[in-house]
């Protein structure tokens, strides 16, 4: 309670908390994009009380990614955190090297999406819970021992017979929901989630970058170009016609 508001979600507490209790004490950095003012929070509270944390950084976003300096903006972010890291690693970050890690995350959206696809069936092959733990260890296991992963499971899912009632089909929307318990109390009770529109979910693989000579401007318009978070749909709200086209499919 002295280090983040009780109101805040759990998601935000428990990332702190993490920290507190020594849980990343071999974590020497902590960095945070532009995000919620609840995990700006986590994220502040993390750098003054985390005694292992010998450095942090912020990368700011443009919050109307819809205006036409934002992706100058966003730009200009991304290639000083590129200086940033070199400075801190004592080592060059070349164009080779960040175009070979873009393809990597690349071909990790493009696995998540063909897994998400499995989930449109009549009857999914994939359950919401098992979709849930796709999209979030993506966020936290190595690129490619996620991507070999996956592949093993889109494999394997052509045979998989499914044993359960799909029941009612639902989509969840919200934030950074991660909650498997309450997803798999939904799906215990005659029911199916079969997509969501999350930042735990289908919002961060949905796009995958576009081809360009300059790397940076790749990963910087990836990110304008992602299916927009709640705070970031104005003045257009381009997020509606994205959940109903979700729902449709």
């Amino acid at each position: 309670e002295p280090h983040i508001f009780g109101m805040f979600c759990p998601f935000c507490r428990d990332s702190l908390a993490q920290g507190l209790l020594g849980r990343f004490d071999y974590a020497e950095g902590v960095t945070l994009t532009q995000s919620c003012i609840q995990y700006r929070q986590a994220y502040s509270s993390w750098r003054q009380n985390v005694p292992t944390v010998q450095w942090d950084y912020y990368v700011a976003m443009p919050n109307d990614v819809q205006s036409p300096h934002s992706r100058k903006a966003h730009y200009a972010e991304i290639q000083q955190f590129r200086v940033f890291l070199q400075t801190l690693t004592g080592k060059t970050l070349t164009d080779d090297m960040l175009r070979d890690a873009l393809a990597v995350m690349d071909e990790n959206r493009r696995l998540l999406r063909e897994l998400f696809d499995y989930r449109k069936a009549d009857e999914p092959k994939v359950t919401g819970v098992e979709a849930l733990y796709a999209s979030i260890t993506a966020q936290f296991i190595d690129k490619r021992e996620h991507n070999e992963m996956l592949k093993k499971v889109l494999a394997a899912l052509p045979a998989r017979k499914v044993t359960r009632p799909t029941g009612a089909r639902f989509m969840t929307i919200g934030s950074e929901n991660d909650d498997v318990s309450f997803m798999a109390m939904v799906e215990s009770v005659g029911a199916t989630i079969v997509i969501d529109d999350q930042c735990s979910g289908t919002r961060y693989f949905w796009n995958a970058s576009k081809n360009d000579d300059d790397v940076i401007k790749a990963i910087a318009e990836r990110y304008c170009d992602r299916p927009a978070c709640p705070t970031k749909d104005y003045p257009a709200h381009t997020r509606f016609d994205h959940v109903l086209n979700l729902a449709k499919e």
